[in-house]
C-alpha cells in the first residue's frame, strides 16, 4: 500500500482525486482514500501514517482522510461476508436436506428428524406400531377384560402421521429454530366404527349378566334359596364413544384401564337379607318344638312345623317368615285340652279316727291365643320350647276356707243295723253318696236335694217300703233306716230341725219318736247347721248296720228324754182282694209318744227345749183274699157217683 501526504494526485493516477469534482456542490471534503490492493482488503495492514494520509477540507469545515480505512465502510464490508456466508450455509443445508422431516422430530417416542417421509414410516412401523396392536385390559362391570386394539377396529396411521408432519420446510428461521427446539408428535390413529360396535357386542355378551331375583322357600323340611344378582349390560353407544375418545385423544396408554360405561337391572331383594331369611327358617326347622302343658309334654314334629311355615317378600328388601301356631298345634289341641282341669274344692277325709284336709287345686283353661303368641317365639329358639298358658279359677272351697270351718271332732253320731239285703243296697249308695258332703255355717241340708233321683241309673234296687200304711217294695227302698241315722246324729249334734217325717207305724229298730223316714220327691228331711263353724258327714256301711257321724266344732251338749206310750190303737184290719198285690201281716197296735231335746251349751246352761210328739199308727193287719171256691160239677142218673159230696182243696194261705 503506499499512501502520498499531498492534498493532490496527478490525473494518471490511481489515488488521484477529482477534487473539482468533489466540490461541484460548493462543499469542501476532507477524504482519506485508503489504499486497496488488488486481492482485497487485507486487515494486517490495517495501519496509519502521516505519509499515507491525505486530509481534505470540506465546505461544511468537516474533515476526512485520504488514503486510510473508513469505519463505515468496514461494517458494510463485514455485514456483507456474514450475509454470503449465512446464505452459502443456507443454500448447502437447504440443498442436502431436501425432501427430510425436520430435525429434532419424534413421533409416538421413535426419532424421526432427518428422516425422508419413507424413512420414517418404516421406522414408526418397527418402532411404534407394535406398541399399538399390543392386547390391553379394561373395566367392564368391575371385571378386568383383555381389549385387542387390532380385534377392535383400533389401529395406528403411519402414514397419515408422516403426511402430516410433512418435511423440512424451507423457511430460514425454521430451519434455524430447528436446532434449538424438540417437536413431538403423536401417531394418528383410526377407529373402524362397525368393527369397534360388533367388538365391545361381543364383550357385552360375554360379560352381561342376566339379573336374578332373590329366593327363599321351603321343600319339605329343607330351606331353599336362590342368592339374587343385580343384572349388569354394557351400554354399547357410550362404550363405543368412550373406547373412540380414548384411542383417539391417547392411543393405547389412554385407553388402558378404561371403564366402560355399563347400566344395572337391580333386583328386589337383599342378599343380606335372604341369609337373615334362611338362618330365621332354618332355626324354626331345626328341632321339633316341645309344647309343655300341665302335667304333659307334646312334641310337634318337624313336618307339621314345616306345613304351618311360609315364607313371603316383604315391602322392602327382605322376606317375611311366618308360622302359623294355630297349625302347628292343630294335631295336638286335644292332648293340649287333655291338661285342663277344673278347680278341686279342699276335701275333709276321717282318717284313723281324725279329720284330714286334702288341699283345693285351682282350676285352669288353656289360653288359645296365649298359647299360640308363645309358639312363634319358641320357634325361634335353640330350646324349640314352649309352655301352654293356662287361665286358672279358684274353687268354691279353698284350703283356707275349709280350715277355717273347724271341722276337727265328732259332735253326733247314731247307728242302726237289722235291714234286708235289698235295703242294704240302697244304704250304701246313698252313703256313699252323703258321705264327705259339708254344711257350711247357716246352711241347711236337704237329703232328696243333696241326693238327686234314686233310680235305677243312679244305683238303687227295689226294696221294701210301708205305702198306704201297708209293707211294699219300690226302688230305692230301705233308704228311711238311712235317714233316721241321719236324723238322729244331726239331732246329738244340735242342728235345726227343719223338718222330719216320722214312718206312719212305729218300727221297732228305730227309737221312738226319733226317727224319720223319705220319699222321692215327696217326704224330706232336712235340718240347718245353725253354728258359725262347718259341719262334715260322714257315713260308714257294713252289711249289717250304718253309722253316721256329724264332724265339726262342739258348741253344745244333747239329751233326749222319751216319754212312755200312750194313746194306744188297734190295728185296722185290711182285706186285699184275690188277685190283687197283697203281702199279708198280723198288724200292730199304734200309739202316741212324746220326744224331748234338751240343748245346753258347754257350761251346761241350757239353751232350749224341743218337744217332738208322734203319733203311729198301728200296723195293718192286712188279710189276702183266698181264691173263690168253683161251684160243684152237674152229676147224671148214669153216674154212679151222682148225689156224693165233693170236698175243695184249701185255698193257698187260706
Amino acid at each position: 500500500m503506499q499512501g502520498s501526504g499531498s492534498t493532490g494526485s496527478g490525473p494518471g493516477s490511481a489515488d488521484a482525486v477529482n477534487t473539482d469534482a468533489l466540490n461541484a456542490g460548493g462543499v469542501t471534503e476532507r477524504i482519506a482514500v485508503a489504499e486497496l490492493a488488488a486481492s482485497g482488503v487485507d486487515d494486517a495492514d490495517d495501519r496509519s501514517s502521516a505519509e499515507d494520509t491525505q486530509v481534505i477540507d470540506t465546505a461544511d469545515g468537516t474533515t476526512t482522510t485520504a488514503g486510510g480505512r473508513s469505519p463505515g465502510l468496514i461494517a458494510a464490508i463485514v455485514g456483507g461476508a456474514v450475509l454470503l456466508v449465512l446464505a452459502v450455509v443456507y443454500l448447502v443445508d437447504l440443498l442436502s436436506t431436501s425432501g427430510e422431516i425436520e430435525r429434532n422430530t419424534t413421533i409416538a417416542g421413535v426419532e424421526v428428524g432427518g428422516m425422508t417421509p419413507e424413512q420414517a414410516t418404516a421406522a414408526l412401523t418397527a418402532g411404534a406400531v407394535p406398541a399399538y396392536q399390543q392386547p390391553m385390559t379394561i373395566d367392564v362391570h368391575g371385571i378386568p377384560t383383555p381389549l385387542d386394539p387390532v380385534a377392535a377396529g383400533l389401529t395406528p396411521d403411519v402414514s397419515a402421521t408422516v403426511q402430516a408432519v410433512g418435511t423440512r420446510s424451507a423457511n430460514p428461521f425454521v430451519r434455524l429454530s430447528s436446532y434449538l427446539t424438540d417437536t413431538e408428535v403423536p401417531l394418528s390413529v383410526q377407529v373402524d366404527d362397525v368393527v369397534l360396535n360388533g367388538y365391545l357386542s361381543s364383550i357385552a355378551t360375554q360379560t352381561d349378566v342376566q339379573p336374578v331375583e332373590g329366593q327363599v322357600a321351603l321343600d319339605g323340611v329343607t330351606v331353599t334359596s336362590v342368592q339374587p344378582v343385580i343384572g349388569r349390560s354394557l351400554d354399547l353407544s357410550a362404550s363405543e364413544s368412550a373406547v373412540s375418545q380414548a384411542w383417539i385423544g391417547g392411543g393405547p396408554t389412554a385407553l388402558a384401564g378404561l371403564v366402560l360405561p355399563v347400566n344395572d337391572a337391580p333386583v328386589r331383594a337383599a342378599p343380606d337379607k335372604v341369609q337373615a331369611a334362611v338362618a330365621e327358617a332354618t332355626t324354626i326347622l331345626s328341632a321339633p318344638l316341645r309344647i309343655n302343658g300341665e302335667g304333659a309334654g307334646i312334641d310337634v314334629p318337624v313336618a307339621d312345623i314345616a306345613a304351618a311355615t311360609s315364607i313371603t317378600a316383604d315391602a322392602a328388601d327382605g322376606f317375611v317368615v311366618t308360622v302359623d301356631a294355630t297349625a302347628v298345634r292343630g294335631p295336638f289341641t286335644d292332648a293340649i285340652i287333655a291338661t285342663e282341669a277344673g278347680p278341686v274344692d279342699a276335701g275333709v277325709r276321717i282318717v284313723d279316727g281324725a279329720s284330714v284336709i286334702s288341699p283345693s287345686t285351682q282350676g285352669r283353661t288353656v289360653d288359645w291365643a296365649a298359647t299360640d303368641a308363645a309358639i312363634n317365639p319358641a320357634l325361634r329358639t335353640a330350646e324349640h320350647q314352649a309352655a301352654v298358658v293356662y287361665t286358672y279359677s279358684d274353687p268354691s272351697m279353698t284350703t283356707e276356707k275349709l280350715q277355717a270351718l273347724g271341722i276337727k271332732e265328732v259332735i253326733g253320731e247314731f247307728t242302726t243295723g237289722g235291714f234286708a239285703a235289698a235295703s242294704g243296697e240302697n244304704i250304701r249308695v246313698v252313703a256313699e253318696k252323703v258321705n264327705g258332703a259339708i254344711i257350711q255355717p247357716g246352711a241347711t241340708f236337704g237329703l232328696n236335694e243333696f241326693t238327686g233321683t234314686r233310680g235305677t241309673e243312679q244305683g238303687y234296687v227295689p226294696a221294701a217300703i210301708i205305702q198306704e200304711g201297708a209293707l211294699s217294695t219300690a226302688v230305692g227302698g230301705g233308704i228311711s233306716q238311712f235317714a233316721t241315722t241321719l236324723y238322729n246324729a244331726a239331732y246329738f249334734a244340735g242342728m235345726g230341725d227343719v223338718t222330719h217325717t216320722p214312718h206312719s207305724f212305729y218300727i221297732s229298730r228305730y227309737p221312738p219318736g226319733r226317727e224319720a223316714t223319705v220319699f222321692d220327691g215327696e217326704i224330706e228331711l232336712a235340718f240347718s247347721n245353725d253354728y258359725p263353724t262347718g259341719v262334715l258327714i260322714e257315713t260308714i256301711w257294713t252289711d249289717s248296720d250304718i253309722t253316721v257321724r256329724l264332724w265339726g266344732t262342739k258348741h253344745v251338749d244333747v239329751e233326749s228324754i222319751t216319754s212312755d206310750r200312750f194313746d194306744y190303737t188297734s190295728p185296722q184290719v185290711v182285706v186285699k182282694p184275690y188277685g190283687t198285690s197283697c203281702s199279708p201281716s198280723g198288724g200292730s197296735s199304734g200309739f202316741t209318744v212324746v220326744n224331748t231335746r234338751i240343748i245346753r251349751d258347754l257350761t251346761g246352761a241350757e239353751q232350749r227345749r224341743e218337744d217332738f210328739t208322734t203319733v203311729y199308727n198301728g200296723q195293718q193287719n192286712v188279710v189276702c183274699q183266698p181264691a173263690p171256691t168253683p161251684d160243684p160239677a152237674p152229676t147224671t142218673a148214669a153216674d154212679p157217683a151222682a148225689g156224693a159230696a165233693v170236698t175243695p182243696d184249701p185255698a193257698p194261705g187260706g
